[in-house]
């Protein structure tokens, strides 16, 4: 190893580059500059380039300051550099710093105004052997390394950004391990990163490290929360605190199902039906006492649908909450899902959920043994309805919305029914038992009450509250039992409909013979001179069967004959010719309904009035 050793000697501001390079002692391949109690400084436009590695040490009885105001780049192409702080040493100054390994701080770091640029293509740590924490002033991470060489790793201790500082990551991956990050800048704009999908940069932490942000405005702080653990995830989270009093917060995402961490995912209130097994956040409010609005990021496409959002032991223990209300924004290539003003950071871990849709509510109503088209209707839900109703019954219509008709047997039973949100999260079903109602055992008896009226006795069991009758002639009543009169002669078909008062019905029908012959009416008189009154003869025969009617002159001539039993005769001869005034002679042959002979004779007197 070449090792250069600068020893109690001050180069003033007249260095304007100091150079090390290539130095070739046999037996040794790596250049150090080594500052062994030296005061050192350099100038604003001092170029300092190391091949190799640095290292600022204090011998015994000295306070050896370097200090940089310049740029110093600390690299080999060979074999990265390292700085190395230590034995009481300082490194302060204003300029830039490039590294391309590691930073080992066991003594004084002043950041000034300075950047350090962690450039190097293989994984850097930031450490200390003697739990020395460096503050920064402006932390810039670059190079070209990837998976593991991405990072740039807090080993053993934590860091800091200055009051005035900034935090660049761009596409590197910043890795705290247990450790936090502290960013005690209060601007919103001092932390970037590459937000390029699937090239970004990011702060990943262990259970215990963080990346923790101070605040002083309300106004909105990212944190780039992500992790290559397993698969690699960029998923920040966006907190606005309530007011522009001072506040902390801090933040890691847990990139694993939450159950490894002791935040079993199964454990859930009532209210949800599932949370977001890939990963999750935590986050902490140190200091303050505001209320701050949460927003996580998440890639609906990788990570699923969700519109809710849960904490962990709050208010309940050992279980996932809803926090309730929540803003879900879909954006490209990252969704967010905002809880506003949220007061309770007692409990760090937050994830993403499904929210279970409210239960519906219906009510079963009893339905009819053997019937049709029952209605049943749920309120109260969201989504698509899902029924189920007893073997043996058949929903005919409406599966998937909040009314269905059902058609049941005899058999009462269970219906039910959820409702899904468009994310698949059924609600707790709601059912009620159906109770199936007998319709009444319908019949009744018929009898002549004398002529054409009829009464009817209701004569019907199981229970019948109503009754509905049809006596064939278009006339009804709801009586339970019933009189009714008859225009005529015939067979009428007679309906009665009983029902109980669950509304089932059932219907009995018979035939009855109407035949009241002993009513014949046959008139004497008719007046055929068109004015409206008596013009026809009319016999009343209805229900009569071989029916004939002849009409006879007084000479004994027959002038008319039909056997048409609706026949009305308008005083004229079977050849349309008008017959005079004068009493005729009718003979009627007939047999009624019931088969009796009914056959007759009689006169007609025919008056004109003209």
């Amino acid at each position: 190893m070449n090792k250069i050793t600068l020893s109690g000697k001050t180069f003033g501001k007249t260095v304007a580059f100091l150079a090390l390079t290539g130095l070739s002692f046999s037996g040794f391949s790596q250049n150090i500059l080594f500052n062994n109690g030296a005061q050192i400084y350099t100038g604003p436009t001092a170029i300092v380039q190391v091949n190799g590695g640095f290292q600022n040490d204090g011998a015994a009885g000295t306070t050896p300051v370097f200090e940089n105001n310049g740029t110093m780049t600390i690299a080999n192409s060979g074999t990265p550099g390292t700085v190395r702080l230590t034995n009481g040493s300082t490194l302060q100054g204003n300029g830039t710093y490039n590294v391309e390994q590691d930073w080992i701080n066991d003594a004084t770091f002043t950041a000034g105004t300075s950047t350090v640029n962690l450039d190097g293509n293989l994984q850097q740590f930031v450490t200390s052997t003697t739990a020395t924490v460096t503050t920064f002033n402006n932390l810039t991470l670059t190079g070209t390394g990837t998976a593991a060489n991405r990072k740039k790793t807090l080993q053993l201790v934590n860091a800091n950004i200055g009051t005035t500082g900034t935090l660049a990551i761009n596409d590197r991956e910043l890795e705290t391990q247990t450790n936090t990050m502290f960013v005690l800048n209060p601007s919103t704009t001092c932390v970037t990163n590459n937000t390029t999908a699937f090239n970004e940069g990011f702060v990943s932490s262990s259970v215990g490290g963080s990346l923790s942000r101070v605040t002083n405005t309300a106004a909105v702080y990212n944190f780039p929360t992500g992790s290559s653990l397993g698969t690699t995830r960029y998923r920040p989270v966006n907190l606005t605190p309530a007011s522009a009093s001072a506040n902390q917060y801090n933040a890691r995402l847990g990139n694993n199902n939450a159950t490894l961490d002791a935040f079993n995912t199964a454990s859930l209130d009532s209210t949800m039906c599932t949370v977001n097994a890939l990963y999750y956040h935590q986050v902490n409010h140190s200091a303050g006492a505001d209320n701050a609005s949460i927003d996580i990021f998440y890639d609906q496409a990788g990570d699923g649908n969700w519109d809710g959002m849960a904490q962990w032991n709050t208010p309940t223990a050992a279980r996932w909450n809803n926090m309730g209300t929540v803003t879900n924004t879909t954006a490209s290539p990252y969704n967010d899902m905002l809880k506003v003003s949220w007061a309770d950071f007692s409990n760090s871990p937050y994830i993403l959920a499904r929210i279970r849709p409210d239960m519906p509510v219906f009510a079963c109503a009893p339905v009819c043994a053997n019937s049709t088209g029952n209605t049943f209707t749920a309120t109260g839900g969201t989504g698509t309805y899902t029924w189920t109703s007893p073997a043996g019954t058949t929903i005919a219509s409406g599966q998937g919305t909040g009314t269905v008709e059902i058609d049941w047997n005899n058999a009462s039973g269970p219906i039910s029914v959820t409702t899904s949100s468009a994310l698949g999260c059924v609600s707790y079903p709601s059912s009620c038992t159906v109770t199936v109602s007998t319709p009444p055992v319908v019949a009744f008896d018929t009898a002549s009450a004398g002529g054409f009226n009829y009464n009817f006795t209701d004569q019907s069991t199981g229970g019948a509250t109503n009754w509905a009758w049809n006596f064939g002639d278009g006339s009804s009543s709801s009586a339970q039992n019933p009189s009714h009169n008859y225009s005529g002669n015939g067979i009428q078909n007679v309906c009665l409909t009983a029902s109980n008062s669950d509304g089932c019905s059932a219907t009995a029908c018979e035939d009855i013979i109407i035949d009241a012959t002993e009513y014949l009416n046959i008139p004497n008189v008719f007046t055929p001179d068109g004015d409206g009154t008596n013009d026809l003869f009319y016999i009343n025969s209805s229900g009569l069967t071989n029916f004939n009617l002849d009409i006879f002159n007084r000479w004994g001539t027959k002038v008319f004959t039909s056997n048409d039993a609706g026949i009305k005769w308008d005083g004229r001869s079977s050849a349309g010719v008008e017959l005079s005034d004068g009493t005729y002679y009718f003979i009627l042959k007939g047999t009624s309904i019931s088969k009796k002979d009914v056959s007759t004779t009689g006169f007609i007197n025919l008056i004109r009035n003209k």
